[in-house]
């Protein structure tokens, strides 16, 4: 990793987004634990990367904002075939981005990728 890149950790395990489970500071409901459970965050400068649990198996969603493109478990998701539930984890994703106040210009970038995406899949965004 690049010395000048700043990494964040956050362990969400047995806590909230934001201490204890509070709202957001864009006023949306917090991202049920359970969803995203044991997940560590890393944000960059120009990316955010989440690892977490889906099932009984780890996955990740990478957000580069410099290139403007998500990977899901390392695959570029424009060229993927994604299932729902993969769906649902993008959005998740986009939501957990939403309560990091330090995420705030990765957040936006990605949902406005993100909608893009959906688009071209013939999702309603």
């Amino acid at each position: 990793m690049e010395k000048k890149e700043r990494e964040i950790f956050k362990d969400t395990r047995g806590a909230g987004i934001q201490g204890m489970g509070g709202a957001s500071a864009s006023g949306a409901a917090p991202v049920p634990l359970d969803y995203f459970r044991e997940a560590r965050l890393f944000l960059g400068k120009d990316r955010a990367t989440l690892t977490f649990y889906v099932d009984q198996e780890v996955a990740s969603i990478h957000y580069d904002l410099i290139r403007d493109e998500i990977f899901y478990r390392g695959h570029n998701v424009k060229n993927m075939t994604m299932t729902q539930e993969q769906w649902v984890s993008l959005r998740k994703f986009s939501e957990y981005l939403a309560q990091d106040p330090r995420a705030d210009r990765l957040h936006q970038a990605y949902q406005a990728c993100l909608e893009h995406l959906m688009t071209d899949h013939g999702l309603p965004a």
